[in-house]
């Protein structure tokens, strides 16, 4: 499955958050949080946050994308879900 331009921005703004995978119970955290960051810092600024951590941890910012990714799948899946 494809990852939609919508996913990939919620993952980075995932990616741009202060979640941690052990804070993540149920998909409505995530939606929040998402949400959130994206009205607060928008697409750009989750992009260049991103970047950032990229720059300065490549090892870290590459896992924590791989969880940002596979939770935002996870969570589309089970909104989908539930229409």
């Amino acid at each position: 499955m494809q990852e939609s331009a919508d996913d990939v921005t919620r993952a980075e703004a995932l990616f741009a958050s202060d979640l941690q995978a052990a804070d993540v119970k149920d998909t409505a955290i995530v939606d929040r949080t998402v949400t959130d960051l994206l009205r607060q810092d928008g697409p750009r600024g989750c992009s260049a946050r991103m970047a950032y951590e990229f720059g300065e941890h490549p090892d870290l910012a590459a896992e924590r994308m791989r969880w940002a990714r596979r939770v935002v799948r996870q969570s589309v899946g089970t909104n989908e879900a539930r229409r």
